[in-house]
């Protein structure tokens, strides 16, 4: 039963990644920006899959990668190269 877990777990986050690659391959395409529904502006940094989101109403930044989660919200070096662009 475990292993039938496992796969299925590989299964959903294979699609993930396609998906993230999809999206990362889009914005490269169309100058690195993404804009939501929401109002945020979705970049990735050079050669990574993180989501660093910026809202221009809030001025506040966010990112999806580990340092920025542990930092308790200090801005990550991803968001300080997309700030430095």
């Amino acid at each position: 039963m475990g292993e039938q877990r496992t796969k299925r777990l590989f299964k959903r986050l294979r699609g993930v990644t396609i998906l993230m690659d999809t999206l990362s391959y889009a914005m490269n395409i169309f100058g690195g920006v993404y804009e939501d529904d929401r109002g945020y502006r979705h970049y990735r940094a050079q050669g990574r899959t993180y989501d660093i989101k910026f809202h221009p109403m809030t001025l506040e930044w966010s990112c999806n990668c580990p340092a920025y989660k542990f930092g308790r919200g200090k801005a990550c070096k991803h968001i300080k190269e997309i700030q430095n662009n």
